[in-house]
């Protein structure tokens, strides 16, 4: 049966119901049209322009040799990369932001992005590293990271600012370990270990997009399945307690998921910075409300494909890591954010 009330309809299916509301739909289809435009703009653009029309025919298997090796070897690994990666990232931050109610919960700052970079720079130092090994050291490094910022909060309430406190403790830690691991290397390696650490898409292929894409789809059945804990969450431990919800085992699987989100992310892309931040609150801002998980995930992957994009199109002739454009806007936005939760009275 469906009710609609103000703004929102009812779906009830059996004992269960599922409320939505129409500016989150309505953000959610907009921000799916944005990703697919953009997406088919950046599979027909590049280097070698193509057009819509040589993209769609190559697209088909109906176009030439050539236009079908760009298009399926090159360019669509590296989009359905950057679109899962986004998602992952996106995601994460949203779950971060959710367990510690506090609008700088994210990867970045919590500091599992520069666990992920001390597993890399271990790697890459120590190892003749592949970038599949790489990839697998940076996923371990976030993860343990993630363990370890549990273990930590597992005496008091692991949320608000003890989890980010505890979060900007660790990451400052590890930012001082790997930039003791930079000096005991040789120039080669401290020039590949530099250029993993801003993060990248390029020469990524089909495997690495079936990574990210499977690390996501967990997360969003998590996600699916933590739903009604983490909206009772919201209302806190008490009010949970009494609604039947398991608190303590609803914030441990939720910050474990986040943490997987952000390994599969970063042993694919590197470092990516900011997405996790920012998608959140971009989501929010469209619909009005702190709890938006799914656009989230679609704001990441619209965030990392357009970065791409510019990245790809590059300073003159050279094109720039996806990580750089990231960062910069990334930088940019964090800035602001500060300053508006500063005249808003948030930070003091």
């Amino acid at each position: 049966m469906t009710a609609l009330t103000s703004g929102s309809t009812v779906l009830r299916l059996g004992g269960n119901s599922i409320r939505l509301r129409h500016r989150t739909i309505a953000a959610i289809l907009g921000a799916l049209a944005v990703l697919a435009a953009l997406s088919l703009w950046s599979a027909a653009t590049g280097s070698t322009a193509l057009g819509l029309d040589r993209t769609w025919a190559a697209l088909l298997r109906q176009g030439t040799t050539g236009d079908e090796f760009i298009l399926w070897d090159l360019r669509l690994p590296r989009l359905a990369t950057g679109l899962a990666v986004g998602a992952c990232m996106g995601l994460s931050g949203a779950l971060f932001q959710n367990l510690t109610r506090n609008p700088l919960g994210s990867p970045d700052i919590l500091g599992l992005t520069q666990g992920a970079t001390s597993g890399a720079l271990v790697a890459i130092i120590l190892t003749e590293a592949t970038l599949q090994l790489t990839a697998g050291f940076a996923a371990i490094g976030a993860l343990a990271t993630g363990l370890v910022i549990w273990a930590l909060t597992r005496g008091g309430d692991p949320s608000g600012y003890r989890l980010v406190l505890v979060g900007i403790g660790v990451s400052a830690i590890l930012a001082g370990v790997n930039g003791y691991l930079l000096t005991r290397t040789n120039t080669v390696d401290a020039f590949r270990a530099v250029y993993w650490l801003t993060g990248d898409l390029s020469g990524r292929d089909w495997g690495q997009a079936r990574i990210a894409a499977l690390v996501l789809a967990a997360g969003v059945l998590v996600v699916a399945v933590l739903s009604r804990g983490l909206d009772a969450l919201r209302l806190g431990e008490a009010s949970a307690t009494g609604l039947g919800v398991p608190v303590t085992r609803t914030r441990v699987i939720a910050l474990v998921t986040a943490s997987v989100l952000t390994a599969g992310a970063v042993s694919v892309a590197g470092p990516l910075a900011f997405v996790a931040l920012a998608a959140p609150h971009i989501a929010a801002r469209l619909t009005g409300s702190t709890r938006s998980f799914m656009l989230s995930a679609i704001i990441g992957a619209l965030v990392v494909t357009g970065a791409d994009m510019i990245a790809v199109a590059g300073v003159g002739d050279r094109q720039l890591p996806t990580g750089v454009v990231t960062g910069v806007v990334g930088g940019l936005y964090l800035v602001w954010l500060l300053i508006a939760q500063r005249k808003k009275g948030v930070l003091s």
